[in-house]
């Protein structure tokens, strides 16, 4: 869409949030809400953890980099960035431009900051707390010229005056009161300290200056952290307080929307930084957060080891302390749904609901209105979670990001900046911190460049790395000391020689650091000879890997030391078990515990935990053996499965081979734990219907049997796997006996997906073979019944196995197992439905991304879905004008369409990742009438795309180019002749092709080039071709040309490489012309013309050319069709249904619609028998009810419109008459005066020329009445008429203008007749006979919702179907759940006492369904 006009900016202004202890400085409000339950931080081995910073290199105010300068330069300037070198100077910003770098120098001026004049300050006044108040005026007096202590005091001043005042408002309760004492306590430990510095005779100050200033800045510290420990348990407090009293349907609706567990950053076992480290990074973050003049993005990066996580879990504990936390997110490629963007963002949303009050009361209602937000792009979910409650609520907070690159997505940082940069300025008093690696396209700010000025202060920057290696070697000093206390005989320990050597090796790299105290610091093992094992050369000399500074002092070195002491070097089979335990560890999907390593790879739980602890430092070992195991930092998984890396076969984890190894696993523990109804669910329930099913599902399925039906599929990582006969045999065990009881498994584990993806994945895995032939079965079983797999275990075997086809290797396995509510009388399906997958939706127009798993769907509206290609699940919905043309980026990045706007005809490109838009290109100049887009194609590299234009003549075309990216024209390159519907991308070149005198010419033109179009080749055509001869489609990979004779009717394919003609063939008005990539497949549709209906055409290829495969008839007017790029799928769409085929076995017909059944049926008033016809069929099918099969089947001669049945005799409604059948003597009988009038005289309006009569027709009990319902006609709404059996009369027409476009039925007594209306309420009709003259009128009845007789497609006996999917008893209990082939409008459903029949025309023959509750 255009852009839309740019909202106003608020001015920033610091939070106005109500504080219970005075200023918002304290962070103290009554009025929140709390987050998640607050948890302890602690670290592997349970102690409080770690670094907090010294003094470090002062950043820009947005974005941050943590590198070491011996690694490359990471910073790329921006298109319209300033650089400028003021030292000392501030930083200054510019509307339109980025933010100035401000040098690190500048660091120590800060304390110039303080807005009053603090050796001026009044000395009373201050309460319990003016002693430490005045001692540290006193302190700022005698050191304010030391950079480390004037930097702390302004600070350090208002926080202490916000917690007096917040003493003398609010006295507090007992709880409180202890911990205010406990407080003061400390501060007065502290203050006596300070004191004795301050009161030394100036000579000495003099002399001891530089000593005495590091030691009053530690105090000075140590204040600030004993007020961020009291304010941090205050915030906990109220927070949870504060949660018990949110509404409960409010909590109820946070509780179950769909977010990410354990993100927040008080969950796990993350570090802060130890007290002394990042002070300098920590004060400018939290300086950046107070001020509202300051841009509202902090980007913190670096490369791996460096310590962004612990700075983002400081930064998070500071400002939860203030109370300006928001609402944080911590990434791990460790837990499903923390390693993926879709997540963020919800829970980032639920978190700030619970936080404020004025953000909930507006987001619960947007959610419950918008279920589908959390499946939204994530421009959608950001701009509806997240931005519109912010903007609505005007609130001022602050949300943290951590590890961006930790999530499986592309690139994952620069797509959540580039959506972010769209709506700062609506939301200008929210901060964000983000953390993550570098990525290339970040520094670019092109992915969305509609909004530069957003995007520009997105900055990369590097730390001194003096300033990392003096917080790394305090860190040292800080961890050995504290080894020391705890353990004996480590006296003079380390030595400053060791120290010095660890902090080379360490370069910069605070990963290295803590995997080296976490080595020596081994319970069972002497310190100081760990030590000096570490600091020994390695035994082989590691290759310096990925994360290179310096020699000998990378990550990969210590590593190798690590693994070398744990690894045996006499025992290969030791080894061998050690690295698959690790292996575990390294690539599980999620993390295990040592119980389930222990169990999947058939070791003992002992010896899983002895083996995991001699690396314990390599990872986070709990002495829980049911807690989950990880590595403890990523850069170690990277190394041991980088061979290049870990260059020592015996500990290097092999992807194939360990994959191999756990996937056995999994399947083993499957095929001998797995059973019917592990949960002992109750029968017929929903899964959402039991209470306690997790209580259930943790009681019955153990950590290590969720892990295996959740995750075995995700170890079949290579499609060149070895396919062992150890993994063949376990796989076919497990399809053959255990595949229902999986699919329980997952269903009540809330997987149910996993069984789609898994299965289609083993099927393009295995050979041919009968474990493929069940794969395959067993796939389409998971994607047929997906909903009711889903929704409710039980009905596996209610619902699924009772419905699948009769020739299904699934139901033929595990039949015995079958337990079913509903009984089918008549219609079970004998095989498959060829149609794969059916999706309802309304469609015109379709493409395949190039690697085939996405579709981008239009409806010819305002609307583009983005589908899987596997499920046609909806992933994305991006806003458009009427489209009618769409291309995917080669990788699959970038969507192009062509649409028209009412009056306006543009381009607009949206990213995919981000579902954000990118371009909106206007080519008004372009267009005009007789203008016709016919085909766009993107570059190899997707910022350019072309297209072809036909612009007011059949032989004028035009090639324009334009960048994606900046949404501007390049190129217009004219082109003269007969030029074939369709342009390609060559490289960085468009090519085309021309058909003239004998030959088609292929030519080229480079997107970004002005020059005139070079000719590739020249190849020949066929002679004699007839002159109304239309190239349609060309095949550059093979040369194909596909011609059209629009008089002739035919269709020819011509392989103009081998000058070869490949078919002949006939085709009325061609549609949907597609090749499958190879080739092999050629496919197109005909369009309906007067009394031809459309049909598709599927040609096969052949040594002689392509031979017909299947024609199939097709309801649709234009259909749409596209083969996949790997042949393997039809896409077909058109109406309102979508389809994927099979090409090798597609279906017989193609029908879209629903509106009108396609079967007529009628039960008998005794429901022993029922009459169904096809609409307009001839012959009636009387079928026996008991053992649902045919007793008798009447030809009637002529069209049937309606039927009735009594136990002796059939009535049908023919053209023009009616047909009397009785059943016991097989007698036909014809009344000649019953014929009915079918047509009455209308008058035509000239602008309306639709004529197309829908006829409906119903009997009364008495056989004496027959409704009819005709139309819409000429303009006519639908009309009821009353036809007289018995005398041959014809009452009406009353117009249905209200609706009614269905079925009528009379009530028992035959004396009225209904319809419904369009809003849902019945009309009735009352037939009132003249006793005198015998003459019938009809009088409208008043509307009701309750009209005296139930109708046909409403059950009588209280059964119900709700969603169009289940039937429910009269109890309320679910009896069946429909397949989706199944399922159809009220209007195709027939009740008739306890059975039910669906009669819509995509079912190959009506189905009956019998109930007994």
């Amino acid at each position: 869409m255009p852009p839309r006009s740019k909202r106003s900016k608020k001015p920033r202004q610091p939070s106005q949030q109500p504080t219970s202890l005075g200023t918002s400085t304290l962070g103290i409000n009554t009025d929140l809400t709390p987050d998640i339950g607050p948890k302890d931080v602690n670290n592997g081995g349970g102690s409080r953890a770690v670094f907090r910073g010294k003094s470090e290199d002062r950043r820009l105010h947005v974005l941050g980099a943590l590198t070491s300068t011996h690694g490359r330069e990471d910073g790329i300037t921006l298109p319209r960035e300033r650089e400028h070198d003021h030292i000392g100077k501030d930083t200054v910003q510019s509307k339109g431009s980025s933010v100035v770098e401000r040098d690190v120098k500048d660091a120590a001026p800060r304390a110039a900051a303080i807005p009053v004049d603090i050796s001026k300050r009044p000395a009373g006044g201050f309460g319990p707390l003016k002693a430490i108040l005045g001692t540290i005026s006193a302190v700022y007096t005698n050191y304010k010229k030391t950079a480390a202590v004037g930097n702390k005091i302004a600070d350090l001043l208002s926080r202490i005056e916000a917690l007096e005042a917040g003493f003398a408002t609010l006295p507090g309760n007992v709880v409180e009161q202890r911990r205010r004492s406990e407080l003061i306590r400390k501060f007065r430990g502290i203050e006596g300290q300070l004191r004795s510095l301050s009161e030394k005779p100036i000579l000495q100050r003099l002399a001891d200056h530089v000593q005495d200033g590091e030691e009053v800045s530690g105090l000075l510290e140590d204040i600030r952290e004993i007020i961020s420990d009291y304010q941090m348990t205050h915030q906990m407090a109220t927070r949870e307080q504060s949660y018990k009293l949110i509404n409960p349907a409010d909590a109820s609706v946070l509780d179950n929307f769909r977010c990410a567990q354990g993100a927040e950053y008080r969950h796990g076992d993350r570090r802060s930084c130890l007290k002394g480290t990042r002070t300098a990074v920590l004060d400018e973050i939290e300086l950046w957060t107070r001020d509202f003049d300051k841009p509202p993005v902090y980007w913190l990066n670096g490369l791996a080891g460096t310590g962004k996580s612990t700075i983002a879990q400081t930064m998070a504990e500071r400002v939860f302390a203030d109370g300006q936390l928001g609402a944080s997110f911590f990434c791990s490629r460790d837990f499903q749904d923390r390693r993926s963007l879709r997540f963020i963002f919800p829970t980032l949303a639920v978190q700030l609901a619970r936080r404020y009050p004025e953000y909930r009361s507006i987001f619960v209602p947007l959610v419950q209105s918008n279920p589908e937000l959390v499946n939204g792009s994530l421009y959608t979910q950001m701009n509806r979670l997240i931005v519109r409650p912010l903007d609505e609520s005007d609130i001022s907070t602050v949300i943290v990001i951590d590890a961006l690159d930790e999530c499986e997505d592309e690139e994952p940082a620069s797509a959540i900046l580039s959506i972010l940069g769209q709506f700062v300025s609506r939301i200008s008093k929210v901060k964000f911190i983000f953390t993550g690696r570098p990525e290339p396209r970040i520094p670019e700010s092109l992915r969305i460049p509609l909004y530069a000025e957003a995007t520009d202060v997105f900055v990369l920057r590097k730390v001194e790395s003096s300033q990392a290696d003096s917080d790394i070697r305090l860190f040292f000093k800080q961890s050995f000391l504290e080894l020391t206390r705890r353990r004996h005989g480590l006296d003079e320990w380390p030595t400053e020689e060791q120290l010095d050597l660890l902090c080379e090796r360490a370069a910069g790299l605070f990963a290295y650091a803590v995997a080296t105290v976490k080595f020596t610091d081994h319970r069972n093992n002497d310190p100081k000879d760990q030590l000096d094992r570490l600091l020994r050369p390695p035994k082989s000399s590691a290759r310096e890997g990925k994360t290179k500074f310096k020699a000998n002092a990378t990550l990969d070195s210590l590593y190798m030391s690590i693994l070398q002491e744990a690894f045996s070097d006499d025992d290969p089979e030791d080894d061998h078990k050690t690295c698959s335990v690790l292996a575990a560890v390294i690539l599980a999907a999620n993390p295990l515990s040592p119980f389930t390593i222990a169990t999947l790879l058939g070791f003992g739980a002992k010896d899983v935990f002895l083996r995991l602890s001699s690396v314990h430092s390599l990872l986070i070992l709990q002495e829980n053996a049911d807690s989950p195991v990880r590595p403890f930092h990523k850069s170690f998984s990277d190394f041991i499965v980088d061979p290049t890396r870990c260059i020592d076969q015996r500990f290097h984890v092999s992807s194939r081979n360990h994959h191999t190894e756990l996937l056995v696993g999994c399947l083993n523990l499957m095929n001998q734990t797995l059973e019917k109804n592990m949960c002992k669910l109750p029968d017929a329930a929903a899964n959402s219907e039991v209470p306690d099913l997790r209580q259930r599902t943790e009681r019955y399925i153990d950590s290590a049997l969720q892990y295996a039906c959740k995750s075995w599929h995700k170890h079949l990582v290579d499609e060149h796997m070895v396919r062992t006969p150890k993994i063949t045999s376990a796989l076919h065990r497990f399809l053959e006996n255990k595949f229902l009881f999986w699919l329980e498994v997952l269903s009540v584990l809330g997987a149910a997906r996993e069984a789609v993806d898994a299965l289609d994945l083993v099927a393009g895995w295995l050979e041919v073979s009968p474990t493929l032939e069940l794969a395959k079965d067993c796939s389409r079983f998971a994607t047929e019944f997906l909903g009711v797999i889903d929704e409710s275990a039980p009905h596996i075997y209610h619902s699924a196995l009772p419905v699948s086809p009769q020739t299904s290797m699934v139901r033929k396995l595990y039949e015995r197992h079958a337990r079913p509510l509903a009984r089918i009388v008549h219609g079970l399906p004998v095989s498959w439905d060829p149609a794969v997958l059916t999706m309802k939706y309304s469609s015109e127009s379709a493409a395949w991304s190039p690697c085939g798993r996405f579709i981008a769907i239009s409806n010819g509206g305002c609307r583009i879905e983005i589908v899987d290609a596997a499920t046609l699940k909806r992933l994305t919905t991006l806003e458009s004008g009427q489209t009618y043309k769409l291309v995917f980026s080669p990788d699959a990045r970038l969507v192009v369409c062509f649409h028209d706007y009412p009056h306006t005809a543009a381009f607009t490109s949206w990213d995919l990742q981000t579902g954000a838009q990118v371009s909106f290109i206007c080519v008004d100049d372009l267009w005009d009438v007789g203008t016709h887009c016919f085909s766009i194609t993107c570059s190899a590299c997707g910022t350019m795309f072309g297209a072809l234009f036909r612009i007011r003549g059949p032989d004028n075309f035009t090639i324009c180019t334009y960048n994606v990216r900046s949404g501007t024209d390049i190129y217009s390159h004219p082109v003269k002749g007969k030029v074939l519907n369709n342009i390609w991308t060559h490289g960085e070149c468009i090519r085309f092709a021309t058909m003239n005198s004998g030959s088609i010419t292929t030519w080229e033109v480079g997107f970004a080039s002005g020059n005139t179009p070079t000719e590739v080749e020249s190849l020949p055509l066929p002679a004699n071709l007839p002159q109304d001869s239309h190239p349609y489609l060309f095949h550059p990979t093979l040369s194909r040309l596909v011609i059209t004779h629009s008089n002739m009717e035919r269709i020819l394919v011509w392989d103009a490489r081998h000058s070869k003609s490949l078919l002949n063939g006939y085709a009325r008005l061609p549609n949907g012309i597609s090749f499958s990539s190879g080739g092999r497949f050629f496919i197109y549709g005909t369009r309906s013309f007067e009394t031809h209906p459309s049909e598709i055409y599927l040609w096969k290829e052949s040594p002689t050319g392509y031979i017909l495969h299947r024609k199939l008839n097709c309801e649709i007017e234009y259909p749409e069709l596209s083969i996949s790029p790997n042949g393997e799928t039809i896409f077909v769409c058109g109406g309102s249904v979508l389809q994927l085929w099979h090409p090798m076995d597609p279906p017989t017909s193609f029908s879209c619609e629903q509106t009108h059944e396609r079967f007529i049926l009628e039960f008998s008033p005794d429901e022993t028998l029922a009459a169904v016809t096809r609409f307009k069929d001839k012959a009636v099918t009387v079928l026996d009810l008991e053992s649902g099969d045919p007793l008798s089947i009447v030809d009637t001669g002529t069209e049937v419109y309606g039927q009735r049945v009594t136990g002796s005799t059939v009535v049908a409604i023919c053209h023009e008459k009616i047909v009397t059948w009785n059943l016991p003597t097989g007698n036909r009988v014809l009344n000649p005066k019953a014929s009915v009038i079918w047509t009455a005289t209308f008058s035509c309006p000239e602008t309306f020329s639709y004529s197309y009569t829908s006829r409906f027709a119903s009997i009364s009990p008495d056989l004496h009445r027959i409704a009819i319902v005709q139309g819409p006609m000429y303009g006519n709404p639908p009309s009821l008429y009353l036809h007289d059996v018995p005398t041959g009369q014809l009452h009406g027409p009353v117009f249905m203008r209200e609706g009614g476009d269905g079925r009528p039925w009379f009530t028992s007594d035959g004396r009225q007749v209904w319809y419904i209306m369009d809003r849902g309420e019945a009309r009735g009709l009352a037939i009132v006979e003249d006793s005198e003259s015998g003459v019938v009128k009809l009088e409208n009845l008043e509307p009701t919702r309750q009209p005296p007789h139930t109708p046909p497609w409403l059950s009588s006996r209280g059964y119900q179907v709700v969603d169009n999917r289940w039937i429910l008893g009269f109890s309320g209990k679910r009896l069946l759940w429909l397949p989706p082939h199944w399922q159809s409008l009220g209007a195709n459903r027939t009740w008739g006492g306890r059975f039910l029949a669906l009669l819509h025309g995509t079912l190959p023959e009506a189905v009956i369904l019998e109930f007994e509750e």
